[in-house]
């Protein structure tokens, strides 16, 4: 699906992106709707799109109101005696075949991977950040979580790892265990279970992947990767590349460009050579910089590693506009199906804030009036009236 940026691109082109072939297909193929009278995994497909982008913070009886009103039932087609209760929504959301969800937003990635794709930097590199968030809630309503700090404030939390590639998420994990705690179990994961397999891709993720052993799966398994280590990390060098005469990265200046062994422990050397780029900033603070990329230059990795707070962009993004901070399920199937639909709107309101050049919060805006004027214009027609004649 192609689109000219000139023209700007409308809602109702971006939901022909989830045609209804897709969950039909995807119904059958998961049977999420086995034994189901009422409420099939399209319905509920189709309600949790539309109460994410009516609501700031979206809750089971809002859902509710939002499946009885009518506005919700003519933009998608369902028929107006078909009723349900907050209880009756919490219920399916606890049972339903996340698969049936998971498998939709693989698919919308495809489509829309394809509609909104663009190297950064100008670069030719395909860069996928990996970063890792935490959502709270008291902890007599989740039923498992990560304890942070105290735990005698109440609180549990679940950890979510994402894989942006541009600027799409293209892999995601639900993390609930303690031991998840640690980023050498969580985003190793995430990035192995990337949709998109281009082997352009470059992983980029911070010092908190620490792992000698995960490095060397990561370069031989051909994922291409940059990270940071921390400046006190010991190491062998093998080589010296040549630094050019401009060493200048914004505010750091580089040093050393060099083949390296690591240190695992002690004295106990990983034998699989890595680049390490070494620089300082104006304070003279020390900066290591981690690849296994050596046909660059230097301060391209640099600049890349630089672009993986575009992710932290993403988070507040999701979390501010699209009630990603608030949990309307606290078991782990709810949670995930909460987490892949909003995924997939993120991605049809990122696809619409770039085509029609908008900030975020435009964006959801524009996109939920639009929403409305579509609504409108179908209860006229149904109504056997004109709606050019009150949309001029």
């Amino acid at each position: 699906m192609g689109t000219d940026c000139k023209q700007g691109i409308k809602v109702q082109d971006l939901l022909k992106l989830i045609p209804d072939d897709l969950l039909a297909d995807l119904s059958s193929e998961t049977n999420v709707d086995y034994q189901v009278k009422k409420l099939y995994g399209r319905n509920v497909f189709s309600l949790l799109l539309f109460g994410l982008i009516e609501s700031d913070r979206l809750g089971l009886r809002s859902l509710e109101d939002f499946y009885n009103s009518t506005h919700y039932k003519v933009l998608f087609n369902i028929p107006n005696k078909n009723t349900t209760k907050y209880n009756s929504l919490s219920a399916r959301l606890a049972t339903m075949n996340v698969d049936f969800f998971r498998k939709a937003y693989e698919a919308i990635y495809e489509q829309c991977s394809q509609l909104y794709d663009e190297n950064d930097l100008a670069l030719n590199y395909k860069l996928s950040r990996v970063d890792s968030t935490m959502v709270c809630q008291t902890a007599a309503k989740l039923e498992n979580g990560i304890h942070v700090g105290c735990k005698k404030d109440g609180k549990k939390q679940i950890k979510y790892t994402v894989c942006l590639t541009d600027m799409f998420p293209s892999s995601v994990e639900v993390f609930n265990q303690q031991c998840h705690i640690s980023e050498n179990l969580t985003i190793p994961k995430a990035i192995f279970r990337v949709i998109d397999k281009n082997k352009d891709n470059v992983f980029v993720f911070d010092r908190g992947v620490s792992d000698r052993q995960t490095f060397c799966k990561l370069d031989q398994e051909e994922y291409t990767f940059v990270t940071r280590l921390k400046s006190d990390a010991r190491f062998i060098a093998l080589e010296d590349f040549e630094i050019s005469q401009d060493q200048k990265v914004r505010n750091l200046t580089i040093l050393k460009d060099q083949r390296v062994y690591l240190y695992k422990s002690g004295t106990s050397v990983v034998e699989h050579s890595f680049r390490l780029v070494q620089a300082i900033n104006d304070k003279g603070y020390p900066y290591f910089f981690l690849t296994n990329m050596f046909s660059i230059p230097a301060k391209d990795i640099i600049t890349i590693y630089k672009s993986r707070w575009d992710i932290e962009v993403f988070f507040r993004f999701i979390k501010q506009e699209l009630n990603f901070s608030h949990f309307i399920s606290v078991n782990e199937n709810g949670i995930k199906i909460l987490l892949y639909m909003t995924l997939i709107l993120s991605m049809l309101i990122l696809i619409y804030k770039k085509i029609n050049g908008l900030g975020y919060k435009t964006a959801k805006r524009r996109f939920m009036i639009e929403m409305w004027d579509i609504i409108a214009i179908i209860m006229i027609k149904h109504s056997g009236g004109d709606p050019s004649l009150v949309f001029r």
